[in-house]
């Protein structure tokens, strides 16, 4: 009789537990309209309610040895079962969103990416619950081993004996309580790293079948794909240090050769330990001093107060770059490119200068629009994004938040002649020692790029601040500052100085200073806008328009070759 009623009792408890999740997906369908939504927004109920039927079966299916055992652990169900059920749970309803992207967008990379991630999250979560189950309650020993100890005692009380042998030392504190979480050294670190891994190839396969993406989603993509770059960095950096520098640089090395080809010449011997500079560590080959060994706690905890001093380290400020820096520093090396110009500035820094100043697709549309309202002539976004990517490689700022230049010391030999009338002799005694910011032939000889061509405009500066703003090329369009005075001084800049605080704040201004400039300036008495605009109806001429923007040599750049393919590609992406 009493079995039977509790089996009622059971029935009753899923039933209302069925009808209160009924209850709130029906409450909460009435504030979503898309269909998607409301199939993603119920999932939350079933979730609840496949988890209070899973505790409420659990409980029903004890038997009373177990209910009453005290050496059975109270939190085992909570920490075992109830998250391996949630984590399937969450590995199914992602499975059927997925079936459900793929018959909307036919997608398989996108649902691959997220797949991963979620599959790896489940694992994560039932073997984070496991550990921190494992050492914070039964402070690093199994189930079945307390089970051991308790019926040890028991058998001690029952006997009024001495505690017997159980096999197994009972602990009386987790062996790692000051570490975070309380599980073992390196614990949470490995999560992360794995973490950041699974994240990053997630992102990388999801990535391989966007084919159609604004340009607010392409900034979005390279700012995560910039994350789990330098996070990885980051991570590798602190297990490994300055021997994952070592490692890298080492890698791309012939061992056989010197940087002049001749064979590399046999390693000097090692001098003893005791010789060697404090802080420096044996070379391979050199037994290390002994660390005595108290026992396996000990080992790992110096092991992770190694780890520690790492990161203390690498806190300090550096002498000859981070380890971060260095590393990658060692990457660009081994592939034969350009070393980067350290920056002052944090990482957040960084992508907050870089973002905040970008001109999306909403707002060039809208500043065409009112072109097309004003002056009556249309342009198409294909056509503006195609001349971006050209120009600037879709960028407008540097890292530091300040305007892309390439300064034209050409230029500033042509301005100081006409706008100053300095005679020859005097611009080239001002050239003895600044050869490579003034100069009367056009070379890319000088050349720096990036924030290293502020060093030449800086320079500049002392010897005529205005005619240097002017002699460099400013900009996502890179139009010249001398333009002020002519092909885009319809824009009313009061002076240089406001042309150069304008370049500084944002990508709009650029655009502006561009269209003013395509009106203005024209090829054989026609505007160059007129070359692009939608009068040619897609057959736009892309020669002119580029003999006329980058003067003759545009064919040895092929700019209108390029400028044609970027155009075929951003119009099948907007199609």
């Amino acid at each position: 009789m009493k079995k039977q009623s509790a089996f009622y009792q059971l029935i009753i408890k899923i039933a209302a537990t069925i009808l209160m999740a009924v209850a709130i997906g029906f409450l909460i369908r009435n504030f979503y309209t898309e269909e998607k939504d409301v199939v993603l927004a119920l999932t939350i109920p079933a979730i609840i309610a496949v988890g209070l039927i899973y505790g409420i079966l659990i409980r029903y299916f004890k038997t009373e040895d177990q209910i009453s055992s005290y050496y059975v652990n109270k939190y085992h169900d909570v920490f075992f079962k109830g998250t391996i059920i949630f984590a399937i749970t969450l590995v199914l309803v992602t499975i059927f969103y997925s079936i459900l992207m793929y018959i909307e967008k036919k997608n398989l990379f996108s649902i691959v990416g997220l797949l991963i991630i979620v599959i790896w999250i489940a694992v994560f979560m039932i073997y984070f619950v496991w550990s921190v189950y494992h050492y914070n309650i039964n402070f690093g020993i199994t189930d079945g081993e307390w089970q051991k100890i308790a019926e040890a005692k028991r058998d001690a009380r029952e006997f009024g004996i001495d505690l017997p042998a159980s096999g197994v030392r009972e602990p009386l504190y987790n062996p790692y309580r000051s570490q975070t979480f309380g599980l073992p050294p390196g614990t949470v670190r490995g999560m992360i790293a794995f973490t950041l891994l699974f994240g990053g190839i997630s992102l990388l396969i999801s990535s391989m079948g966007s084919e159609e993406l604004s340009s607010d989603l392409v900034a979005l993509r390279i700012q995560q794909f910039e994350f789990f770059e330098t996070a990885f960095l980051m991570m590798i950096a602190f297990y490994f240090g300055d021997k994952s520098l070592k490692y890298f640089r080492e890698r791309w090395r012939n061992p056989n050769q010197q940087a002049d080809g001749s064979p590399t010449p046999p390693p000097p011997s090692t001098p003893p330990s005791s010789q060697l500079p404090e802080g420096i560590m044996p070379s391979a080959g050199t037994p290390p001093p002994s660390l005595e060994q108290d026992d396996s706690l000990g080992d790992d905890d110096r092991e992770f107060m190694e780890g520690e001093e790492t990161v203390g380290d690498m806190q300090q400020p550096p002498t000859s770059g981070s380890p971060i820096t260095n590393l990658k520093n060692a990457l660009l090396e081994s592939r034969g490119e350009q070393l980067p110009v350290a920056s002052n500035f944090a990482f957040v820094q960084i992508m907050d200068n870089i973002n905040s100043k970008i001109l999306n697709d909403e707002e060039i549309q809208e500043i065409l629009e009112n072109l097309a309202e004003k002056d009556g002539i249309i342009l198409s976004l294909p056509v503006v994004k195609s001349v971006i990517s050209v120009e600037s490689s879709g960028r407008g700022h540097l890292s530091d938040g300040r305007a892309k230049i390439l300064f034209e010391g050409h230029l500033m030999w042509k301005l100081l002649s006409s706008m100053r009338k300095m005679p020859e002799e005097e611009i080239l005694k001002l050239q003895k020692s600044n050869e490579d910011i003034l100069y009367k032939s056009w070379t890319r000889q000088y050349y720096k790029g990036g924030i290293s061509e502020y060093d030449r405009l800086d320079r500049a500066r002392k010897i005529d601040p205005e005619i240097a703003v002017f002699s460099a090329s400013w900009g996502l369009f890179q139009i010249l500052g001398d333009n002020i005075n002519h092909n885009i001084k319809g824009r009313k800049y009061a002076d240089y100085k406001e042309f150069e605080e304008k370049q500084h704040e944002h990508e709009k201004y650029h655009f502006m200073d561009f269209l003013e400039f395509i009106k203005t300036k024209k090829l054989k008495g026609t505007p160059l806008i007129n070359f692009i605009s939608e009068e040619k109806s897609g057959s736009y001429d892309w020669a002119s328009f580029a003999y006329g923007y980058n003067g003759s040599g545009y064919k040895v750049n092929k700019y209108d070759t390029k400028l044609q393919a970027a155009y075929e590609k951003f119009k099948k992406m907007q199609s």
